[in-house]
């Protein structure tokens, strides 16, 4: 399971950078973005990494759901809510904005996912 873990991680780690890459790309208007494997491949990769998470959840915790993983569950939420109206707008301000609150929000679900707090 630690293996398990470790692939969770891994992913986590990989879609933050693919997050920043393509945002370095929307900022600079690179023809990157459209390319096919581009606009694919992040949702492979957070497919992978929320089903991995969902099984971490089902076979660590059983299923039960804690104060601080809950609260890291809404985070997600909001880091893809954020990451799509920062792609999607064509305001400067709102897609900037976007991105820091989708950074703010990724930065949480680490800190939740190192700290475990107590919260309640």
């Amino acid at each position: 399971m630690i293996a398990f873990k470790h692939i969770h991680m891994t992913l986590a780690f990989i879609t933050i950078i693919g997050f920043l890459v393509r945002s370095v790309w929307l900022f600079k208007q690179s023809p990157m973005l459209n390319k096919k494997w581009v606009k694919i491949t992040p949702h492979v990769i957070d497919t992978l990494l929320l089903t991995s998470g969902i099984v971490l959840l089902a076979t660590w915790y059983g299923g039960v759901v804690t104060s601080w993983l809950a609260i890291k569950l809404v985070m997600i939420v909001l880091y893809i809510v954020f990451g799509i109206v920062a792609f999607k707008t064509q305001s400067a301000a709102i897609r900037g904005t976007s991105f820091t609150l989708a950074i703010i929000s990724f930065a949480t679900i680490l800190y939740l996912a190192r700290i475990k707090p107590a919260l309640w």
